[in-house]
């Protein structure tokens, strides 16, 4: 079964699919060639598909037909969902993650604004085009990009672009930051908003840009101690997760510690976390540089030292306990001197005057399931260690203790699909057609569809997996 994705990390609002009656072009290439050919910046809606839409009818302001008319008159339009895979260099660059989105882009796909949400009222719209508008007759990346090339040494210019860039949601800046920080002067380096300006364009671990922020140590201590909490973690996340998929570019195993070094610093205040988090990204180096024997020797290391190291029954216990310390907190807290009126006088007092009881309705949030988040990390690591192709014994049944215990934790479809799939690899292709016959039972009490288990089931029983 296909790596599960623990979270969600999209913002899905209430809404039904949307009808497309704003649509110029049956395809985003379409749209951007239309959106040349008549001298009009893009507007693109990303919905989400129309298999998750809700029953929930939503009276959407968009096709008012005052916005309707405003839009068509500015811009092409092009509305799709998020699963349209010719988008998703556009969703990935400018992390694109609440829907439906409203992205106004010129020609040259270059991001000027950006909306999303649903509302009733048509002056939601109306602004957001207006914005939009105002926006559109501003410089753009491509514009910038220019400027720059005919002139090298203008830092200013620079700026500028990597500032829109950050605008618009592009945080993968170290190329270009590398190219701003080599153009300063050493006095540069005493300013505080310039070592601020470099640390948010997400430097390389190892690049020079990076280290020149260390040159007045007091200032870059200061920024630490005094930015908003949300700017810091920005600030690492931008530097770490830029210094990885450079790595991986690459295949910089080098520059691939050294973002784990900063992963592990970051957690000053959690060490063991800071060592985890540090781990899981070199896992994530070598999974993607399909560096598979450093893969699997360091995969066995991480998931049994953080993920077999309790037992199933010791990690329900401790969900149980924190369900409950959830519900005690979610409690309403007796008032002072607050009398306690029983059931019988309540009923009595209702009915002599209902409009005197105020009641309340109180939501109780709980923490992401721990079993069900230490199944899912255990399944992906069976599951990738099953995708490897490896044929080392020892390694698939170390998969196949990791996947068992995903079952014992939450037992669903796709992790006793998963287990077939090892066992069969294993050649226990009896008990791989019995895993995979439980698979497809326990999709049909999910109420999920189960062909593709079918298939798989098939394809064991005739040894053509």
């Amino acid at each position: 079964m296909k790596i599960f994705i623990a979270l969600l990390t999209f913002i899905i609002l209430p809404f039904t699919a949307f009808t497309q009656k704003l649509n110029d072009a049956n395809s985003f290439e379409k749209a951007i060639a239309l959106s040349q050919k008549n001298k009009k910046p893009l507007l693109l809606i990303i919905a989400i598909p129309a298999k998750y839409a809700t029953n929930t009818t939503v009276n959407s302001a968009l096709y008012d037909a005052e916005v309707v008319k405003k839009i068509k008159e500015n811009f092409v339009v092009f509305e799709t969902d998020r699963e349209d895979t010719t988008i998703a260099p556009i969703i990935t660059t400018y992390k694109i993650r609440s829907f439906p989105s409203y992205i106004f882009m010129h020609a040259t796909k270059d991001v000027f604004h950006s909306d999303f949400g649903l509302s009733s009222s048509k002056n939601k719209y109306l602004t957001m085009v207006d914005k939009a508008l105002e926006l559109s007759k501003e410089k753009s990346i491509t514009d910038l990009e220019k400027e720059y090339l005919a002139n090298k040494n203008d830092n200013t210019i620079l700026k500028k672009l990597i500032e829109l860039r950050r605008k618009n949601g592009i945080t993968n800046n170290a190329e270009l930051i590398e190219l701003y920080a080599n153009n300063l002067r050493i006095s540069d380096l005493n300013d505080y908003q310039t070592i601020l300006f470099i640390l948010q364009a997400g430097p390389l671990a190892d690049g020079n840009a990076y280290k020149l922020t260390f040159t007045n140590r007091e200032i870059r201590q200061n920024i630490y101690k005094n930015e908003p909490v949300q700017v810091r973690v920005d600030i690492n996340n931008a530097i770490i997760q830029n210094t990885l998929i450079n790595a991986v570019k690459t295949k910089n195993v080098l520059q691939a510690q050294a973002a784990a070094n900063i992963t592990r610093s970051t957690n000053s205040t959690n060490y063991q976390a800071g060592i985890k988090n540090a781990a899981n990204n070199m896992l994530y180096y070598y999974r993607s540089v399909k560096d598979t024997s450093n893969y699997i020797r360091n995969a066995i290391q991480y998931y049994d030292a953080y993920y077999m190291n309790i037992s199933s029954d010791s990690i329900k216990r401790i969900e149980a306990r924190q369900r409950q310390t959830a519900i005690e907190r979610s409690r309403p807290m007796p008032m002072a001197n607050s009398k306690t009126v029983s059931r019988e006088k309540l009923d009595s007092l209702m009915k002599a005057n209902p409009g005197s009881i105020r009641t309340e309705t109180r939501t109780t949030t709980t923490a992401v399931s721990m079993a069900n988040s230490y199944a899912n990390e255990l399944n992906n690591a069976a599951w990738t260690f099953y995708e490897t192709g490896t044929k080392n014994i020892n390694h698939l049944l170390k998969a196949v203790t990791w996947s068992t215990r995903s079952i014992e934790l939450n037992a669903t479809s796709g992790y006793y699909d998963t287990l077939a799939h090892l066992f069969y690899k294993l050649g226990y292709f009896e008990q791989a057609i019995k895993t995979q016959q439980t698979a497809i039972n326990q999709a049909k009490i999910e109420g999920r569809p189960h062909e593709n288990l079918q298939d798989v089931l098939r394809k064991i029983k005739s040894k053509e997996l």
